[in-house]
């Protein structure tokens, strides 16, 4: 499809999505996220793509959904249902591209706030530059937070800061965010793009089968409460990996003392 609210580039294998509404601040649109999706599954399709970052143009990230959604939707004769602009956009499917996807790395340029927030909580990393600012700004707005932030957001930063930071709307910046875990590293604003991709291919490089072995494992056990249950479920997965061509690739990388090359092969 033709984009017109994000631009999708690749640079070998790597897949670069940038929010492109610098002129709203990229705030939020069911459009975007219908382009966000194609991007993605792009990116999923491609043999050669081994991980996408997701940035913004201009100076945010994403300033959240554009206010014209809300007007529309107040003015609908059922406030609660989607508004008409909203082209059957459905988060969970979003969430679970991210989910079951390659992996995705978020480096948030500038304010990130309501949906500009949440939509990278089920990315596997955040980065951000000196410039970013996060804030949960549903309350602010009569509103919850959505893209199953509720979960996620606790799982990131504990149940403490998720509360505080939703229930005050206040703004969150890059040395709490890191400290909180929220992100991982912060950067320089010109240093952002370039330690992102830095980051990302050292995830392009590795075993393909393995990352998504890893996400899914993360996803499935990070709360699970019996541990011979987590210990079935890598045992399964460590079966899986075993009979990867690209396991067999590793260890003869290793006794020919080489490094492995895991690019994929048809």
């Amino acid at each position: 499809m033709a984009f017109e609210q994000i631009t999708l580039t690749k640079e070998d294998d790597l897949g670069l999505i940038m929010l492109n509404r610098p002129e709203k601040l990229n705030a939020w649109t069911p459009q975007m996220m219908a382009e966000m999706t194609a991007a993605l599954t792009d990116c999923n399709e491609d043999q050669a793509i081994g991980a996408v970052v997701i940035s913004g143009t201009g100076r945010a990230f994403c300033s959240g959904a554009d206010i014209g959604g809300f007007q529309q939707r107040l003015h609908s004769p059922n406030p609660g249902a989607a508004a008409p602009n909203d082209n059957g956009v459905d988060l969970l499917a979003f969430v679970d591209l991210l989910r079951h996807g390659k992996p995705t790395l978020a480096a948030v340029n500038g304010a990130a706030v309501g949906v500009g927030i949440t939509q990278i909580l089920p990315m596997d990393i955040r980065v951000c530059s000196t410039d970013a600012k996060f804030g949960f700004f549903f309350i602010r707005m009569g509103l919850v937070p959505e893209f199953t932030s509720s979960a996620l957001l606790p799982q990131l930063v504990g149940m403490g800061r998720a509360r505080e930071w939703c229930l005050t709307g206040c703004l969150v910046m890059p040395d709490e965010a890191l400290a909180a875990g929220l992100v991982t590293h912060v950067f320089e604003p010109d240093a952002l793009l370039p330690r992102a991709k830095e980051l990302a291919r050292h995830i392009t490089d590795k075993s393909r089968t393995a990352a998504l072995a890893i996400k899914t494992m993360l996803d499935a056990n990070a709360l699970a409460q019996q541990l011979s249950a987590v210990h079935r479920s890598e045992q399964a997965m460590l079966e899986r990996c075993f009979q990867s061509w690209e396991h067999r690739e590793a260890v003869s990388a290793f006794l020919e003392k080489r490094p492995p090359d895991f690019t994929p092969r048809s």
